[in-house]
């Protein structure tokens, strides 16, 4: 699957924007993600992006300018297309365990966010300290994951496997209990976890708190 990088240039490619402001937009992201928002200056987003200082900063006024309009288009495109990316494979019920099926939607998604966890920690960094981005950032994850996988969980609680709480419940819950690892590495720096191993404490645990006991 393509990078949040790769995905990003891609959206950019199809934007409105000019050459020069995609470059120096990518350009920052690259950098942001690479030595850190504090430590990146003007200087190195403008050799990075083969402008002048007075062009990026004519494009954008601050810096803080040029990271809100990376989560912008972040927010508004990128997460939910990622997010549809993974939504494309099908779930068929009958042929699966409830355990089956959490593992199959955690895997990946851990995966694929400690393959671009520099990037993460950009949104994550900044939902900790502006709280109208957290309530979105938050809001468009739930809300892109509860419709393709709710077919799913109403046929296990139809079938009377899983508790009948509502779909945007399991969906958070099984969010909370998936960052709660992958907070920790991204903030500490800790580098990689074992997929599989958090993915069955997670499994585990998910099951043991949804499932109905026969």
């Amino acid at each position: 699957m393509e990078s949040l990088e790769q995905k990003y240039a891609q959206t950019l490619e199809v934007s409105n924007l000019s050459l020069k402001q995609r470059r120096v937009l990518l350009s920052s992201l690259k950098l942001f993600s690479e030595i850190g928002f504090e430590n990146t200056t003007s200087s190195l987003i403008a050799e990075r992006a083969g402008v002048s200082e007075g062009t990026v900063f004519s494009y954008f006024k601050t810096k803080e300018g040029i990271l809100e309009a990376i989560l912008s288009i972040f927010l508004e495109q990128v997460i939910p297309e990622v997010i549809a990316d993974f939504s494309e494979k099908k779930f068929i019920v009958d042929q699966e365990t409830f355990p089956f099926f959490l593992k199959s939607i955690v895997r990946d998604r851990l995966f694929f966010i400690q393959e671009n966890q520099m990037h993460v920690k950009i949104l994550l960094g900044r939902s900790f300290i502006d709280k109208n981005l957290s309530i979105q950032l938050g809001n468009i994850i739930v809300q892109s994951i509860i419709e393709p996988i709710s077919p799913v969980l109403n046929q296990f609680k139809e079938k009377g496997l899983i508790l009948n709480w509502s779909n945007e419940r399991i969906v958070r819950y099984i969010l909370a209990l998936s960052f709660s690892y992958l907070i920790p590495m991204m903030l500490n720096d800790e580098g990689i976890i074992n997929i599989d191993e958090v993915v069955d404490e997670i499994v585990e645990c998910l099951s043991s708190a949804l499932m109905k006991v026969k």
